[in-house]
């Protein structure tokens, strides 16, 4: 709930209102990834995206081929129970956490139906159990990543690609270790808006 409401917020932004950002489609994304084991255990992440990308006049004028969006991710976590990771023999626990991000992609070979890409992009995740253990239930997600998108001029583009995440409380709490989750995704397309 409270990822929709920072989504509501971000797109009620004066930029939006301006008519400066364009939805062009709505995408679905799946993708599975882990941080490296280390003292506080491993966190395992299995994550839906629901993403909605577009264009930004602004965004445009300075770098073209790039497409602005906003997503809501909504994750299964699998992590340690304890701040203690495995030492003391704790087991995993489960945590649903959501986050709600913006981000900027740019597209590499635009003429072509195999299209590298690029993306980076922040936002808020709340989870109902502390990720990490111990730490805080208020996190940042910070990411960056890089794929291929298939058939990009189909109404049922593909998508596949590997997604770096940083996820930290940002010192907000008195633990702040951070997590760095490597990803690997798979989208598809799921709606294309008519240009008016």
């Amino acid at each position: 709930m409270k990822a929709v409401v920072v989504v509501a917020m971000l797109l009620s932004m004066p930029a939006v209102h301006a008519g400066d950002f364009a939805p062009r489609v709505i995408n679905v994304q799946f993708s599975g990834g882990q941080n490296p084991l280390n003292w506080h255990g491993r966190s395992v992440f299995r994550t839906i995206h629901f993403e909605v990308t577009g264009d930004s006049k602004l965004l445009a004028r300075w770098v073209p081929n790039t497409d602005v969006g906003v997503a809501l991710s909504y994750s299964k976590v699998r992590q340690a129970r304890s701040w203690f990771g495995y030492t003391y023999g704790d087991p995993n626990d489960h945590v649903r956490a959501e986050t709600a991000f913006v981000f900027a992609r740019h597209q590499w070979r635009t003429f072509s139906n195999m299209r590298p890409y690029f993306e980076i992009g922040t936002g808020p995740m709340w989870s109902n159990r502390r990720v990490p253990a111990a730490t805080s239930r208020f996190n940042f997600s910070s990411q960056a990543g890089f794929g291929l998108t298939i058939n990009p001029d189909s109404k049922r583009a593909w998508m596949i690609g590997y997604r770096f995440s940083h996820i930290s409380n940002g010192g907000t709490a008195q633990r702040n270790p951070g997590l760095n989750v490597h990803s690997m995704l798979i989208g598809v397309r799921a709606w294309t808006f008519k240009r008016q």
